[in-house]
């Protein structure tokens, strides 16, 4: 086997400053970078040797191939001391009870934990080091409010985070494109019996009224008894778009492409539709006839049940969630204070709303139940044409709607009819107009990963420490992270042009054909498992590596996106309603101690679950959650996070 010092010698045209370091001349660095999965560390795990194409081979226990690369370009001789598998914190409370002495880098989602120690004297204030740092003090010069936000409480900057594909589209709404064509523009539809329980009353109405009717009205007053059957429900939306669109050419165009402009009233009335044609969309669906149960809005798995709370979004933009977790909480209103939204009349109302639209079963019943760890999205989008060995089909149920990852979930669809949906139209809090956007709340952004570097490392060693730390936001650097080791994984001289005319280097096809042997297809696994691309760790992450690997389908949601203008958060934004707020918070001691006293916890967002599933051990009125928070003592908790924020603020 070729030694692995060896490798870069056959990158011809790679980086023609950096020759081949020996070994014995490179510093040593130790680095724990913890992940909680052994395939995404910085040693080789994968347990099936890989040949690149210069014939060095990389097997377990190796430092990965682009690691070895960047080690060889910066005189740095990478060892990774993490224990594999190990979670990241567990990771730093070991490293804290060792005072942070067996490596000199410390990595992982854990950045509150790197402000809190940080602060304590543990990690080193990058600040202090901004001439080593040039291009990493360039990022935060552009993008102020992430300075603001990695800041710890003593003022100091103690780890460089990851960044997410910032400004870019991570989940959008998917649906099935050929059910509303055939429900709407189509005369062709089977016959139904299926009946459904009205209970939603509809939002964009009486004071808050968009158009001149409101089709759920329209909709539950054609209702008999309270029940509303398929073929009345249908024709009513039919008859409400004629009227309300006459500019349309396809009834269907309200709902799908460029001329989506449907509201969530609009888009209730559609499930409701969807819901009540089990007959017509399983014949489209699997060329059989029969029924199946017909869900018109799902989650991918038990993990993603806080989705739901999304779609109170839609309720007159009422804000919900500040970054992209799900613990995110937290926005920043008109006068730049903190809010906490799950303390808010307006999340109250929409978990009404909520409530009211599950009751009708236009939500799949098991999106919350921790005990099913069934991949929605699979049984519902990829299992169209399933049959047994006679031929018959053995679907049982078919989805309408997600909202999830745009490459995944375009290649999800057995039969290709799945294609990304704009989001419901809807007015935005705080925007002191009645026009109405198509928002989605959550993009990309920075996360709780990153790195640190401990405060005892000795001064030869913290010198290349920054060195690393601000590779990465060099051009180069940045590349080499983001797509691998040129002419390898990618070709940095042949630029690959993005809809946004950004360029960025092509990926090659080599790697294109080791994750399709190695990974399925997927090009973010097999980088990330296999070469180490893309880790987790203090860079800026570049969607031209995803969008190259990307089906036709999902570039064209993707565009679909881009050429409508969707609004998103960000981080250099004209209005504070839509900036992003941070990943977490920088918390004193005194502060956490409060906290600890306190019982705001998900035992107060579980109980939104069993409100909005009308459960029988739930509360009957949100009034009731909103009393539980207060008896957990909500102010005092908004409170400790808002003396957080303020202190960054500057």
């Amino acid at each position: 086997m070729i030694p692995l010092a060896c490798c870069a010698l056959v990158l011809t045209g790679c980086h023609s400053k950096a020759p081949v370091i020996p070994d014995d001349t490179k510093t040593e660095i130790k680095i724990n970078f913890a992940t909680g999965n052994a395939l995404k560390t910085l040693t080789y795990n994968t347990g099936s040797p890989i040949t690149l194409p210069n014939g060095d081979i990389y097997t377990n226990g190796q430092i990965k191939p682009v690691w070895n690369f960047i080690g060889n370009e910066l005189g740095i001789s990478i060892k990774d001391v993490t224990v594999q598998g190990q979670t990241a914190s567990n990771m730093i409370q070991i490293a804290a009870a060792t005072n942070f002495t067996d490596a000199e880098i410390y990595g992982g989602s854990v950045a509150e934990s790197f402000m809190q120690y940080g602060a304590r004297g543990k990690f080193v204030n990058l600040l202090e080091h901004q001439d080593e740092l040039p291009d990493f003090m360039k990022y935060l010069e552009q993008y102020p409010l992430i300075k603001q936000q990695i800041t710890a409480y003593d003022g100091g900057i103690y780890h460089v985070p990851y960044s997410a594909e910032m400004d870019e589209f991570s989940k959008v709404f998917f649906s099935r494109e050929n059910w509303v064509t055939k429900l709407l523009d189509s005369n062709d539809v089977s016959s139904e019996s299926a009946t459904l329980s009205i209970s939603y009353q509809g939002y964009w109405k009486n004071g808050k009224k968009r158009n001149a009717t409101n089709v759920i009205e329209r909709q539950n007053n054609a209702a008999v008894g309270g029940n509303l059957s398929a073929e009345v429900a249908r024709n009513t939306l039919i008859q409400y778009i004629d009227q309300t669109y006459p500019n349309l050419q396809k009834r269907s165009d309200l709902y799908l492409g460029s001329t989506a402009q449907y509201d969530i009233d609009e888009l209730v009335a559609l499930w409701r539709v969807i819901k009540l044609h089990p007959n017509t969309l399983f014949q489209l669906t699997t060329g059989q006839t029969g029924s199946c149960e017909i869900v018109p809005f799902f989650f991918r798995t038990k993990n993603q049940r806080q989705e739901i709370f999304k779609l109170i979004n839609y309720f007159g933009g009422t804000r919900i969630y500040g970054t992209n977790t799900y613990t995110g909480l937290w926005y920043a209103d008109e006068n730049n204070e903190l809010q906490y939204s799950f303390y808010q009349d307006a999340y109250y109302e929409g978990l009404d709303y909520l409530r009211q639209i599950f009751k009708e079963g236009l939500i799949n019943p098991d999106y919350d139940d921790t005990n099913n760890s069934a991949d929605f999205r699979t049984i519902f989008y990829s299992s169209d044409r399933s049959v047994n060995n006679s031929g018959v089909s053995t679907v049982k149920q078919l989805g309408f709607m997600t909202f999830d990852f745009i490459p995944s979930t375009a290649a999800s669809s057995s039969t290709g009819v799945v294609k990304a949906m704009l989001p419901p139209m809807t007015t935005l809090e705080g925007m002191h107009n009645q026009n109405f956007y198509h928002y989605i709340e959550i993009p990309r952004t920075v996360m709780i990963s990153g790195w640190a570097i401990s405060a005892n490392t000795p001064a030869d060693k913290l010198k290349k420490a920054l060195e690393l730390f601000n590779f990465f936001f060099t051009d180069y650097g940045s590349n080499v992270q983001n797509f691998g080791i040129p002419k390898v994984t990618a070709d940095f001289d042949q630029l690959y042009t993005l809809p946004s005319g950004a360029k960025v280097p092509t990926v090659s096809s080599w790697i294109v054909e080791q994750a399709n042997l190695y990974s399925n297809g997927d090009l973010a696994s097999f980088g990330q498992q296999f070469m180490g691309i893309r880790l987790e760790v203090g860079y800026k992450a570049d969607i031209g590596y995803e969008y190259q690997n990307m089906t036709a389908q999902a570039q064209e949601g993707y565009q679909l996106y881009e050429d409508n203008n969707v609004i998103t958060l960000g981080y250099n934004k004209t209005s504070k309603l839509l900036e992003l707020t941070a990943p977490c918070f920088s918390l004193t001691q005194q502060d956490q101690a409060i906290l600890d006293t306190l019982l705001v916890g998900d035992d107060l967002v579980n109980m939104a679950y069993l409100y909005i599933r009308s459960d029988a051990n739930g509360v009957t009125s949100s009034s009731a959650i909103k009393k539980a928070y207060e008896d957990a003592n909500i102010s005092e908790y908004i409170e400790v996070y808002r003396r957080a924020y303020d202190r960054t603020k500057g």
